[in-house]
């Protein structure tokens, strides 16, 4: 299985999967195919967050299609991070950063862009600063973890 799953964990996923309507079903999947393809732009725009996005992919499909989660597990790049993020809520120090980056870069071209007014400013600067408070108290993976 990959990266760990055991097949117990695979059966009951397709458990799942099968007990839910078949209408919340096909939303759910289709809800994962936007969230991945939002990732999949995101591979080649550096400010659309490819593994944030196939987090919630992942967690889509791991309800609707759970043959679709393997693909986005076994993905070579952002296969681990996500598995990591899902099963442990871990985020690596390089993640992280990458992540802080992503925001300030995105914060910055706003600004550049249009000048929304201080309020819409100064909300989505506290809505910013609240996620990355809640970023870097995310645990980060044995390996990572005294790494500078």
């Amino acid at each position: 299985m990959v990266l760990g799953e055991s097949m117990s964990e695979a059966k009951q996923a397709d458990n799942n999967s099968q007990d839910m309507h078949p209408v919340s079903r096909d939303w759910m999947q289709l809800a994962g195919w936007g969230l991945f393809l939002l990732g999949a732009v995101g591979i080649v725009l550096p400010l659309l967050p490819t593994t944030t996005f196939w987090i919630g992919a992942v967690w889509c499909w791991s309800r609707s299609a759970p043959h679709l989660t393997k693909r986005i597990l076994s993905h070579p790049r952002f296969g681990q991070p996500v598995y990591l993020f899902i099963t442990h809520g871990q985020i690596s120090r390089t993640g992280k950063w990458m992540a802080l980056l992503g925001m300030s870069v995105g914060f910055a071209i706003l600004q550049i862009v249009s000048s929304p007014g201080w309020q819409i400013d100064g909300s989505l600067m506290l809505l910013l600063s609240l996620v990355a408070i809640w970023l870097w108290q995310r645990p980060e993976p044995p390996s990572q973890a005294g790494q500078p």
